[in-house]
């Protein structure tokens, strides 16, 4: 009698567990179309390290006080630099074009910053007459890659160029899956 209870019992228990599954949807090549990312390529050549005249802020990312300077960083295409000696009023004084930038730190007149796939070391006395000092490579430098956890997204091709952000779109065309 006992046994035959804790087998209806696991008989219950299992029904409940297949009401808890589900199958997954039908494969991508058969579906219309698929909200995803597509990478943004950029090349090798536009990859120098410049002080350009500024720009608006679009994309915002870290900021960064030093001595009289603010420091922004907009996300994966450089630094811009303000001149905070009046906070209520900073001005902008140019744009440090650095692809891949997503982080930085100073110290003692030396900018630290990522750029496509290195940690490069900048003198910044003067942002009009930045010199580099040194670089190293990061490892495992994937850059958005894999883009956000449960996207599709166009796989990379390497002979487009370097992937230096992700761009979100709709497409029936994508190929990979990006799990974290």
């Amino acid at each position: 009698m006992i046994q035959k209870r804790f087998t209806l019992a696991l008989h219950f228990i299992f029904i409940i567990f297949l009401t808890g599954c589900y199958v997954d949807p039908e494969p991508l090549d058969n579906q219309e179309v698929k909200e995803g990312y597509r990478p943004v390529y950029g090349s090798v050549d536009k990859g120098e390290i410049s002080f350009t005249q500024s720009r608006s802020v679009d994309n915002p990312g870290k900021i960064y006080v030093y001595d009289k300077y603010l420091l922004v960083n907009e996300r994966k295409k450089g630094i811009h630099v303000f001149d905070n000696s009046n906070p209520t009023n900073p001005v902008n004084l140019g744009f440090i074009q650095m692809l891949g930038n997503t982080d930085m730190a100073i110290k003692d007149g030396v900018l630290y910053a990522d750029h496509l796939g290195n940690l490069v070391a900048l003198t910044v006395n003067d942002f009009n007459n930045i010199q580099e000092q040194g670089r190293l490579l990061i490892r495992n430098w994937h850059l958005g890659v894999p883009p956000p956890a449960g996207y599709y997204f166009e796989c990379i091709d390497q002979s487009k160029g370097i992937v230096i952000s992700w761009q979100k779109s709709e497409s029936k065309n994508f190929k990979c899956y990006a799990l974290q």
